[in-house]
């Protein structure tokens, strides 16, 4: 039996099915949960990937500034050298001008200029992966049949006037890099970085200078010289100094001396053999 509510009591219902408390904010967290770490994964994906740009950037300017330091350091290295280089060859020739190392007939260097600046030349071609040449140049008189007989003193003038020409020939023939020098009466010595032109060549532009010289003073025949040159090169693998140059330049002068002498030049000096062969000329 069922008893009524008696007045005053509060009337209880009986729940419904499917109801209770409320779900619609756990719907909403579990929704947010995902939201939320799929943000949280974006945002550490993108920061780690900036780390790793702002790194691999950092390295390459690290790279880079190593390489232009690199460079500078060896351009001042370089600059340095050529300076200490120049500094040198500026000492040697103020310590050649103190020094008697002048020729007091020509003006060139004698010879032991010529080892003070050959030396420094020699080490500023090595420095910088160069050869250095030289050649040993002879001018001789020629022979003067005739004229009378002359005193020791004219001689002498002569023939200093004729080393002052070899000289001013010398001087057109090379390049102003290079140097100079007179050692004895009629031997010179031209040295300079490169490997300088051949001996022969060397020859020619001299008595091409000496016609002209002879021009210029009035075109005089009997002052005619011999001329004889003798060239070497040391390479920048090679050992040795100016002296050892100096010696292979000597020694190439004597070797196309004996050939010069030995090989019968214009058509003189033939055998009798030889003259047989030569073809008979036509009878008129």
């Amino acid at each position: 039996m069922s008893s009524a509510p008696r007045p005053g009591e509060p009337t209880i219902r009986p729940a419904r099915a499917g109801t209770g408390p409320d779900t619609r904010g756990l719907g909403a967290a579990l929704l947010l949960v995902p939201a939320a770490g799929a943000v949280a994964v974006a945002v550490t994906a993108a920061v780690a990937s900036l780390t790793v740009v702002l790194v691999v950037a950092l390295v390459a300017v690290t790279v880079v500034a190593a390489v232009l330091a690199g460079a500078l350091i060896a351009s001042v290295r370089a600059h340095r050298a050529a300076e200490h280089a120049a500094d040198q060859l500026l000492s040697a020739l103020e310590a050649a001008r103190d020094e008697n190392v002048n020729d007091t007939v020509t003006g060139l260097l004698n010879r032991r200029g010529l080892v003070l600046v050959g030396n420094q030349v020699l080490e500023s071609a090595r420095r910088s992966g160069g050869a250095v040449h030289a050649c040993v140049v002879e001018v001789t008189p020629g022979v003067v049949l005739g004229g009378a007989a002359r005193t020791v003193e004219e001689v002498r003038s002569r023939r200093e006037a004729e080393w002052v020409a070899a000289a001013a020939a010398l001087r057109g023939a090379t390049r102003t890099s290079d140097v100079v020098a007179r050692e004895g009466d009629g031997r010179f010595v031209v040295l300079g970085p490169g490997s300088g032109l051949h001996a022969q060549e060397l020859e020619r532009r001299i008595r091409v200078g000496l016609a002209q010289g002879r021009l210029a003073g009035g075109g005089d025949r009997a002052t005619r010289l011999a001329v004889e040159a003798g060239a070497a090169v040391l390479a920048p693998w090679d050992e040795g100094g100016v002296s050892d140059l100096l010696v292979r330049a000597e020694q190439a002068l004597a070797q196309r001396r004996a050939l010069r002498r030995s090989t019968p030049q214009h058509g003189w000096g033939r055998r009798r053999s030889d003259r047989g062969a030569r073809p008979e000329r036509p009878q008129a």
